[in-house]
């Protein structure tokens, strides 16, 4: 899945069945033709009803080999490089999408000294069929500006599903935040960039995630995933290595998004969820049908043992 898909969404409908052991101890068969209701709640509303024991999933098949874009250009050129990826995008018959990052350059040998800290816009993303055609087909991708690093190029699937493990090392601190925008405005890509020079932490980001393909094509109703028709996702990153800092980027990723909240028409991802400080409204604005999922709940978990999650409670 990983860069093939155009969101997470996608991977919820990518799921056929699921046994699950409920709160009373049951172990319940979840599929399109049984116990149908806790199938929909699932692919969504996640670990809400139950502990998923074992699952189908439909596959593709991909690799062994891909071609693997990853090129960071500079910053003053952002509007040409986003614009470049939704054409691109609407051109493109495979579906493929990019993400775009907004961060600083880490000092790595990867990437030219007199770089290291500089305010970059990038494009990342997989190919998920013949790695030979994804070289010529993301090649445009590769060209919009004179580049800071391009580290494209063919890999084994599972290398390009690790690609970016190091950006995020175990012992550091993270908190991430999102929101939906109907739209990317030049004044919207302003606002992102100087965000994203702003950040107190430089290993933070600000990533557009291109929505839509199959996971808008696909029936809303089939899933509790929810927002599916809104084009463009935006990811907050505070990502810190020291305690010291945490602070300051928590604060940071919650100014960003308070920002952008002028821009949106509602919708998150509550993969990005922070602390789930919002409660209730957070959950809600994440997924589809919430009344309906609380009615599930309510079934198969009358007394909320699952809660500790994006919660959705129970009625009573």
């Amino acid at each position: 899945m990983g860069w093939l898909r155009r969101k997470y969404g996608l991977s919820c409908d990518n799921l056929i069945g699921a046994e699950i052991v409920t709160a009373a101890g049951e172990v319940l068969r979840a599929d399109a033709g049984e116990n149908a209701d806790l199938f929909w709640a699932i692919r969504g509303g996640g670990g809400n009803f139950g502990v998923v024991t074992s699952f189908d999933y439909r596959l593709y098949p991909v690799g062994p080999e891909v071609f693997f874009c990853y090129v960071l250009s500079p910053v003053d050129r952002a509007v040409e490089v986003l614009r470049a990826a939704e054409q691109f995008i609407a051109a493109e018959p495979s579906g493929f999408a990019p993400i775009a990052v907004l961060g600083r350059v880490p000092a790595v040998p990867e990437f030219p000294p007199d770089a290291h800290g500089q305010p970059f816009v990038a494009l990342l993303g997989m190919y998920p069929d013949d790695p030979g055609a994804g070289e010529r087909v993301l090649a445009p991708l590769r060209s919009i500006a004179p580049p800071i690093g391009d580290l494209s190029g063919r890999m084994a699937y599972t290398q390009a599903q690790s690609v970016l493990d190091e950006d995020y090392p175990d012992g550091w601190y993270y908190y991430w935040k999102s929101v939906n925008l109907p739209q990317l405005s030049d004044d919207v890509i302003d606002r992102l960039v100087a965000a994203a020079a702003a950040a107190p932490c430089p290993r933070s980001t600000i990533d557009v995630w291109f929505q839509g393909g199959a996971m808008a094509r696909a029936d809303g109703t089939g899933s509790a995933f929810g927002n599916r028709e809104v084009p463009y996702l935006i990811g907050v990153e505070g990502n810190s290595e020291q305690r010291a800092g945490a602070d300051a980027s928590v604060a940071w990723v919650r100014n960003v998004i308070a920002g952008l909240r002028q821009y949106s028409t509602g919708g998150v991802y509550l993969n990005f969820a922070g602390f789930l400080e919002e409660g209730e409204d957070l959950t809600r604005e994440g997924l589809a049908s919430y009344d309906r999922l609380v009615e599930v709940k309510t079934r198969y978990d009358p007394a909320n043992i699952f809660r500790f999650n994006a919660n959705i409670r129970p009625r009573g």
